[in-house]
C-alpha cells in the first residue's frame, strides 16, 4: 500500500506547539518510547520525529473529524510526536488505532514523561548488582528490568554504567567455609575497588544482588550506613525486582525458643521457612541457647516494599542489643539465616562490628546436610 500523503505538508504548525509537543513527550515516540533526536544505530544527531494529526486535517485523511477548526486540529491535544515508522502505521491503519486508544497513549506516555522528570534530582540512584551462585542470571540482571525498578521506586537510574560487584569472577561454585572465605575477600577487594574510586559517601545506591546469604550479610557490611542505599528485592512472580503495588502487612517476632549455656548463641533468621532447633542442635550441641527472628507464617514472598525492610531492621536491632547484653556475656552469636536476599543485605547493612558481637554465619548446602559454618565478621 502506499504510504499516505502527510498532512503536515499542507497545514502549519506554530513553532511554540512543535517545541511544547517535543518538551512534553520528552523527545521520543509516543507509541514505542523510541529517541527522536539520535539515531539508535549510528547516533547520529538529528530531528527523527514526526507530527502527527489524530484527527487528520483534510477530509478521508485518517480519523478526520468533521467541524474541527485548523486551530483545533494544529492544537497540541490533537497531535503526538511520533517515529517515522509509526506515524506510517497509524495512517494506513486507522481501522486499528482509533481516537480513543491514541488519546490514551499520549496521556500515558506524557504523563510518565512528567512523573519521571518530576523526581528530583537527590533522589538519583547508582545501580549496583551482585550475582553470585545463581541459575540463569541473565533473567535477573537485565539492565531494563533494572533500570524500571529503580524507577518505580520513585527515584532515576543514573546513566552511568551498572556496576556489578561480580564481574571477573567465578559465580558458580560449591559452597565450602574455604570458598565462603575466599568469596567474601573477593567480594571486599571489588567492591574497595570500585567505590574507593567511583561512588562517594552518602551517594544514593540500588543494590540488586542474589547470592549466598552469608555473602549477602558481607556485602550489607560493606555498605554500613555510608550510603544511602536501597536493597531490592527478587520476586517469585510479575516484576523480578520492582516493588508490588500493595503491601502486606508483616509482624515480625524475637523469640528465645531454646536455653542453654550463653556461650553457645544462637539466631535464628527463618523468615523464608521455619528451622526447626534441633537442626541447630545438630550444629552447635544439646547445651546452645537459640533465639529466632520469625514470622507465624515464614514466606519467601512476603518482603512487599522498603517499609518491611524497615520493620525487620528494627526487629534486628533489638535482637543484636539483646544478645549483647545476656550476662555472663556470649563470645558470638551463630546466625543462621534463612531469610529473603533484600533482608540478608540490610541485616549486613545494620550490623555495628564495633558495637555488636561477633558473628558467625552459616549456609545450608541442603536441608539434608544441614548448616555449615561459612563466614566470621566482627571481633
Amino acid at each position: 500500500m502506499a504510504k499516505m500523503n502527510s498532512e503536515i505538508g499542507r497545514t502549519a504548525i506554530d513553532e511554540k506547539v512543535r517545541m511544547k509537543l517535543w518538551a512534553v513527550s520528552g523527545g521520543r515516540c509516543e507509541l514505542c518510547n523510541r529517541l527522536l533526536y539520535q539515531d539508535l544505530v549510528f547516533g547520529y544527531d538529528g530531528n527523527f520525529g514526526e507530527m502527527a494529526h489524530i484527527h487528520a486535517v483534510s477530509e478521508g485523511g485518517p480519523r478526520h473529524k468533521y467541524g474541527m477548526t485548523i486551530d483545533e486540529k494544529n492544537n497540541i491535544d490533537n497531535l503526538m510526536l511520533l517515529c517515522e515508522e509509526h506515524h506510517h502505521m497509524i495512517d494506513i491503519h486507522p481501522e486499528d488505532f482509533k481516537e480513543g486508544l491514541l488519546i490514551k497513549k499520549k496521556i500515558a506516555h506524557e504523563a510518565r514523561i512528567r512523573e519521571v522528570t518530576g523526581i528530583p534530582s537527590e533522589q538519583s540512584c547508582r545501580i549496583i548488582t551482585y550475582f553470585s551462585n545463581i541459575d540463569n542470571q541473565a533473567e535477573f540482571s537485565s539492565e531494563r528490568l533494572l533500570r524500571e525498578a529503580v524507577l518505580l521506586s520513585g527515584r532515576v537510574p543514573m546513566q552511568e554504567p551498572i556496576i556489578n560487584l561480580s564481574a571477573d569472577s567465578c559465580t558458580s561454585y560449591t559452597a565450602s567455609e574455604p570458598v565462603f572465605q575466599q568469596k567474601s575477600q573477593e567480594l571486599e577487594r571489588n567492591f574497595k575497588n570500585w567505590f574507593d574510586a567511583v561512588i562517594k559517601s552518602k551517594d544514593s545506591i540500588g543494590i540488586f544482588a542474589l547470592a549466598p546469604q552469608p555473602l549477602l550479610f558481607k556485602l550489607g557490611t560493606l555498605i554500613n550506613d555510608q550510603y544511602n542505599a536501597v536493597a531490592f528485592q527478587c520476586h517469585r512472580s510479575g516484576h523480578k525486582w520492582a516493588w508490588p503495588k500493595a503491601i502486606a502487612s508483616v509482624e515480625f517476632q524475637f523469640l528465645n525458643t531454646k536455653e542453654g549455656k550463653p556461650n553457645v548463641l544462637a539466631l535464628v533468621i527463618d523468615l523464608s521457612a521455619p528451622v526447626c532447633d534441633d537442626r541447630i542442635t545438630s550444629v552447635l550441641g544439646d547445651n546452645a541457647t537459640i533465639y529466632h527472628i520469625t514470622l507465624d507464617e515464614p514466606s519467601r514472598t512476603f518482603v512487599s516494599g522498603e517499609i518491611i525492610q524497615e520493620e525487620f531492621v528494627k526487629v534486628f536491632r533489638v535482637a543484636m542489643e539483646t544478645l549483647k547484653n545476656l550476662r555472663p556475656a556470649p563470645e558470638c552469636i551463630h546466625i543462621f539465616p534463612v531469610m529473603p536476599n533484600s533482608l540478608a543485605v540490610r541485616a549486613g547493612m545494620d550490623y555495628m562490628p564495633k558495637a555488636d558481637l561477633p558473628v558467625v554465619i552459616y549456609e545450608q548446602a541442603n536441608q539434608a546436610d544441614g548448616f555449615f559454618k561459612a563466614l566470621t565478621i566482627g571481633g
